[in-house]
């Protein structure tokens, strides 16, 4: 029996490593899936590969054999009678659905995909792997690129309604007069939090050409110099974890400034476990962060560590995602 089971794990620990390897297949699959919106010409009705050919102008012998790698990965069902239909992983390729991941699917098929390729020099010799690709940094490589801008700004959309509903169910702002969103793009989180605490006030912070247009009260700055002062609440969500240490502590040392000493800081970042395999999906965008930005997710001692660096105090931690990690870290002043 030992041997048996001795055989069983080898087969097992081969097979785990197979798909390890062959993972840059899933990756490519599902951004051509993406790409060619297969899930939205799929969702009235199962087509045949010649008919899905035609509505996303694909060539058939090409397209048949990438379906049923789909269908290998469980994102499409190919049916008895030849035509292919979704799944419900499937489902989460459309555009039309909420939670879609289909610009999410765009943005790691194409930018992220490429930057991993830099991870062996980075890791030898350090830098950003993105840049040792491309030659410059990130955002660089957006602003001179509008279409992958849009389609990374989308992506990013995507993941901040999801993220902003599960905070304000997860923490109480009804006790907040006076909130600044700093870093907060579009207002996303911010328009929920005041949907939840209706008597509270709210300023958007963040760069001029970001706030062009937009809905909420709002004002350009660089959180970098200095931060609008005197509320009651600062609202940093997925800002620290773009950053070094030394740059995270720069901005948090501005917010601590602007803070009265009744002030609360809040945090919305993913945390890491302190064992990797306890949350892969944290340690996963943990490795996107080192590949696009140089920035880092950090476990909550090493929050605390760099909010003492900053003159600020860890006072708790609220669950806000258990899949992601997603928390609200409530920091009050030294």
């Amino acid at each position: 029996m030992a041997d048996i089971a001795t055989l069983a794990a080898s087969r097992a620990a081969a097979d785990r490593m197979s798909r390890l390897v062959d993972g840059y297949l899933a990756t490519q699959l599902v951004y051509v899936a993406a790409k060619l919106r297969l899930a939205d010409a799929l969702a009235p009705a199962p087509l045949t590969c010649v008919d899905l050919a035609e509505a996303v102008g694909a060539v058939p012998g090409v397209l048949r054999r990438v379906l049923r790698g789909l269908a290998a990965e469980q994102v499409l069902d190919e049916l008895p009678d030849g035509r292919f239909a979704l799944t419900p992983t499937g489902q989460l390729l459309r555009t039309d659905v909420p939670g879609s991941r289909h610009g999410g699917a765009l943005a790691g098929g194409a930018a992220g995909y490429a930057a991993m390729a830099g991870l062996l020099a980075a890791v030898q010799g350090g830098g950003i792997p993105f840049e040792l690709v491309h030659g410059e940094p990130f955002v660089s490589h957006l602003d001179a690129r509008p279409d992958q801008r849009d389609l990374f700004q989308a992506s990013m959309a995507a993941r901040a309604a999801r993220e902003a509903a599960a905070v304000v169910a997860a923490y109480d702002f009804g006790r907040f007069r006076t909130v600044v969103d700093v870093g907060g793009g579009a207002g996303l989180l911010l328009d929920a939090v005041l949907a939840a605490a209706p008597e509270a006030t709210g300023l958007l912070f963040d760069r001029p050409e970001v706030l062009d247009g937009a809905r909420l009260p709002s004002v350009g700055g660089d959180f970098f110099v200095e931060v609008p002062d005197g509320a009651d609440a600062y609202l940093l969500s997925r800002v620290i974890h773009e950053w070094a240490d030394a740059d995270a502590v720069t901005i948090l040392r501005n917010c601590r400034r602007a803070m009265p000493e009744h002030a609360t800081l809040l945090l919305v970042e993913a945390v890491l476990p302190e064992r990797a395999v306890e949350l892969p999906t944290a340690v996963r965008l943990d490795l996107q962060l080192l590949a696009m930005l140089g920035g880092r997710e950090r476990t909550a001692a090493e929050y605390a560590a760099l909010l003492d660096a900053a003159g600020l105090r860890l006072a708790d931690l609220v669950p806000a995602d258990a899949p992601t990690g997603l928390h609200v870290l409530e920091v009050r002043p030294q």
